[in-house]
C-alpha cells in the first residue's frame, strides 16, 4: 500500500499529465475538412431569422446528404440563427470531431442586446453549455429559451474557415439546416428542433451550415 505522501505524487503526476494531454490536445492542428456538399441541391433556405429575433425553422423533407469520414446528415429543418457568440470550443478528437469540429454557444432575442448577459455566467463542457444567473438578476420572461449551444458541421471548407475565425462577443447569423447525423460508431445524431428543452443533454443545436455572417454590433433581426 502507498503511503500518503506517496498517493499525493502519484495524485500529482496524473493531473499534471492530464493538464499536459489538455494542452496538447487543444494546440494540435486540425485535419483538413474532408465534406464537401453540393450546396446547388439543398432546399432553399430563408435569408435571416424571424423578425422577433428568434431564429427561423421551417420543416423539410429528409433529404439526406453524405458528409465525410463515413458520416451522413439527414435534412429535418431549415434553419437561421442570428445572435451573439457567449462560448466558444473546438474538437479534435471526439467521434464526430472530423465532421463537426466547433461548438459556438449563441444567445438571441433579448440577450443578445447590448449588456443582455451581464448577470449571466456562461461555460462549457463537453459538448455543452452550461450558465448561471444571479440572484438578482433582472432577465426577460424565458430567457434561458434564447440561450443555444449549437454543434456545426461545416459543408464544406470555406464555411469551417468562417466558423473557425469567429470569437467569443461576435455577433453573427448561421444559415443551414438541423440535421440528425449517422456514422459508425455512433448513435444516431440528432438535433433539437425546439428552443424551450434545454441545452445540455438532447437540447443541443445541430446545424449542417451553408452560409455564415459577421453582422456589426447592434444589427438586428430582419
Amino acid at each position: 500500500m502507498f503511503d500518503e505522501g506517496t498517493k499525493i505524487a502519484v495524485f500529482a503526476i496524473v493531473m499534471a499529465a492530464w493538464v499536459f494531454g489538455l494542452s496538447a490536445d487543444k494546440h494540435a492542428p486540425f485535419p483538413d475538412l474532408a465534406t464537401a456538399v453540393e450546396l446547388s441541391q439543398l432546399p432553399a433556405l430563408p435569408m435571416t431569422a424571424a423578425s422577433d429575433g428568434s431564429p427561423a425553422q421551417a420543416r423539410v423533407s429528409g433529404q439526406r446528404v453524405v458528409l465525410s469520414a463515413g458520416f451522413e446528415a439527414k435534412l429535418l429543418a431549415s434553419y437561421v440563427i442570428e445572435g451573439r457568440v457567449v462560448t466558444r470550443r473546438t474538437f479534435r478528437h471526439d467521434p464526430t470531431s472530423a465532421v463537426s469540429p466547433l461548438d459556438l454557444g449563441i444567445v438571441w432575442g433579448d440577450l443578445a442586446a447590448p449588456g443582455g448577459t451581464d448577470d449571466i455566467a456562461f461555460g462549457t463542457g463537453h459538448r455543452m453549455i452550461w450558465f448561471s444567473n444571479a440572484p438578482d438578476a433582472d432577465l426577460p420572461k424565458a430567457w434561458k429559451d434564447q440561450v443555444t449551444n449549437n454543434h456545426l458541421i461545416p459543408a464544406n471548407p470555406q464555411v469551417n474557415d468562417a466558423l473557425m475565425a469567429i470569437e467569443v462577443g461576435a455577433r453573427v447569423r448561421l444559415r443551414g439546416y438541423l440535421v440528425t447525423v449517422t456514422g459508425d460508431g455512433i448513435s444516431p445524431w440528432r438535433s433539437s428542433t425546439r428552443r424551450d428543452d434545454g441545452s445540455i443533454v438532447g437540447g443541443c443545436e445541430i446545424i449542417l451550415v451553408t452560409d455564415v455572417q459577421v453582422l456589426s454590433q447592434d444589427a438586428t433581426a430582419a
